[in-house]
């Protein structure tokens, strides 16, 4: 709504007290070339200000903030956890491999086995979550703030990719402990 002769100060919340008020298309083309025009028309004023946020954007930011730092803090714990399920994984069947060990099997195969059946699910897990979660943004944007959402960008692919190569390579610093927890001393009967 753009400012009237006559219109009532409860309509004017939100927009500048005094001052110019330029609608343009949003470019960075428009904006430089209304600043520009407006820098020449007054050249005695202070630099013009186009860095106007509605009270809908200020609370659109807040709240992506508010999810990028819960993101933060829960790669590491999650990672974590992921080191901790497979590593207690390979304890709780230290004997029966190292019992296939002793038959001859080699340990690049116990190796692939650990790391299929831990990856396996994990990929399975993100693609589903991933899923999910667009669903529940889309339901929480439309219904809180009453916006559609977008498909993501490029940026979002790439952190989720990210965060399933780092995955998968905390899986694989945990295979190196197969060699040791599988050794002849494991299976020996107690």
């Amino acid at each position: 709504m753009w400012p009237t002769a006559g219109m009532p100060v409860s309509q004017l919340d939100g927009l500048p007290a005094s001052g110019l008020l330029v609608g343009t298309d949003g470019s960075t083309t428009a904006i430089e070339t209304v600043r520009t025009m407006v820098e020449t028309a007054f050249p005695f004023r202070a630099a013009p200000d186009t860095a106007f946020e509605t009270q809908q954007e200020q609370v659109l930011a807040a709240w992506q903030q508010l999810a990028e730092v819960v993101i933060l803090a829960s790669l590491p714990i999650a990672g974590c956890s992921l080191a901790v399920s497979v590593v207690a994984g390979l304890s709780d069947r230290r004997r029966p491999f190292s019992l296939l060990r002793l038959a001859g099997t080699p340990v690049s195969l116990l190796r692939r086995v650990v790391a299929f059946e831990s990856a396996v699910p994990l990929l399975v897990v993100a693609v589903i979550s991933a899923g999910l979660g667009m669903l529940v943004a889309e339901l929480f944007a439309h219904s809180e703030l009453g916006l559609n959402l977008v498909p993501p960008g490029p940026e979002y692919y790439g952190y989720v990719a990210g965060g399933l190569v780092l995955s998968l390579a905390i899986i694989a610093a945990t295979l190196p402990l197969l060699n040791r927890l599988t050794g002849p001393e494991s299976a020996r009967s107690e």
